[in-house]
């Protein structure tokens, strides 16, 4: 006997069967949703380190592409070679103006500050805390006890003396994979020259090959998003950069003045740091601190702190305004909720990119539902 195929339960069953597929997908990877993350972020890393020297080439080219058109504006657009050349020829010479300051100066680190020094120094302020506490002693029922237990101040020692090796070793490690990474970054160079030299040529290379593999609308949203993702990452980027160069400046003729040692070392990591959202400024000013102890004064330490910390006043009240503008219009719960995701799943590298990745989404989001952060929202109509 022949059974009929009933088309609406067989058309519900399906739907019924793709719900429960997909619902299964979903809770799966909400309940595998870190290890997720973190098998994507290690395959990331895998394709970053083969194709290396073109990310880190593409990355320059996008970063000094202002440069190029300045110089262009100058020796005119026909010459186009020549401005590249003059661009790159300013970054190095930037790079290598800081990088010879930086060398001197860890020179004078490793000829002047003695971890060894400074952990028996440590060591003897804990000695003398550990004394006045002793001191503070409790009387119940006729019997002395002491108020904190001798355990406490081994452990504060060990904790402070596994921090500074850590902060040695990471110091070393770092300047090893910088000598290692090199010959990617000579290439990577290279490849930044050719980009910005070709640019107007690959930028319509790639329209058409946009052109080719989607219709003509398809093609121009994703040439209008495109733009969109360049206003946002352009205004973003550079405009850290240049605060970051400025606040390292600073910073390092503000800390000279004052008579603080290790000023231009202070004066990198400060403005390096400073690219962190809140938590930056906090982090440079303790590492200021700590750089300043180990020159073996402590009221220059002191004073390190607190010149970091006026130029951090002065760098969030006028120079962000000035130089990053309203390019990010973000709400600063947006800005923390980005750093803090970011640096859960990312570390340090997810800090950083948090706030232009949130930014971004912002976006996309107004381009296509209209603008919904604003208070004279209207919904916009279905094209």
């Amino acid at each position: 006997m022949k059974i009929e195929k009933n088309n609406k339960y067989y058309t519900i069953g399906v739907y019924v069967i793709i719900s429960v597929i997909i619902i299964f997908l979903i809770i799966e990877f909400i309940a595998n949703f870190k290890m997720i993350i973190e098998y994507a972020w290690q395959a990331i890393k895998y394709i970053t380190h083969i194709f290396k020297p073109l990310i880190i080439g593409i990355v320059v080219a996008y970063l000094i592409d202002p440069f190029v058109d300045f110089y262009c504006r100058k020796v005119g657009k026909e010459k186009r070679l020549i401005a590249t050349c003059f661009a790159v020829i300013t970054l190095v010479a930037f790079i290598g103006i800081f990088v010879l300051m930086a060398v001197m100066n860890i020179q004078e680190v490793v000829q002047e500050a003695n971890l060894n020094d400074l952990l028996s120094d440590i060591q003897a302020y804990l000695l003398y805390f550990q004394d006045v506490v002793e001191q503070m002693t409790i009387t119940i029922n006729g019997e002395t006890f002491s108020k904190l237990p001798q355990r406490i101040f081994y452990e504060i020692y060990q904790a402070i003396d596994g921090w500074i090796i850590k902060l040695s070793n990471n110091l070393i490690n770092f300047i090893t994979v910088l000598g290692t990474n090199i010959v990617s970054i000579a290439l990577g160079f290279i490849i930044a020259m050719y980009i910005l030299k070709d640019k107007p040529k690959l930028l319509t290379i790639t329209k058409n090959i946009l052109s080719v593999i989607f219709n003509n609308k398809i093609s121009t949203e994703l040439i209008h998003i495109a733009a969109d993702i360049n206003m946002v990452l352009s205004g973003y980027i550079r405009g850290q950069i240049i605060d970051t160069v400025i606040v390292a400046t600073l910073t390092s003729l503000l800390l000279t003045i004052v008579g603080v040692d290790f000023a231009i070392i202070i004066g990198i990591i400060v403005g390096i740091f400073n690219l962190i959202p809140y938590f930056g400024p906090i982090i440079g000013a303790g590492i200021a601190g700590v750089i300043g102890i180990m020159g073996g004064d402590m009221q220059k330490g002191l004073y390190a702190i607190i010149a970091v910390f006026v130029l951090q006043q002065i760098e969030a009240f006028i120079i962000v305004p000035k130089v990053i503008g309203e390019n990010v219009k973000l709400h600063p719960i947006s800005v923390l909720l980005a750093v803090g995701i970011g640096g859960e799943f990312c570390g340090l590298f997810g800090m950083l990119l948090g706030v232009p990745i949130v930014a971004l989404l912002r976006v996309i989001i107004i381009r296509y539902v209209g603008d919904i952060f604003s208070e004279d929202y209207k919904k916009k109509p279905n094209i």
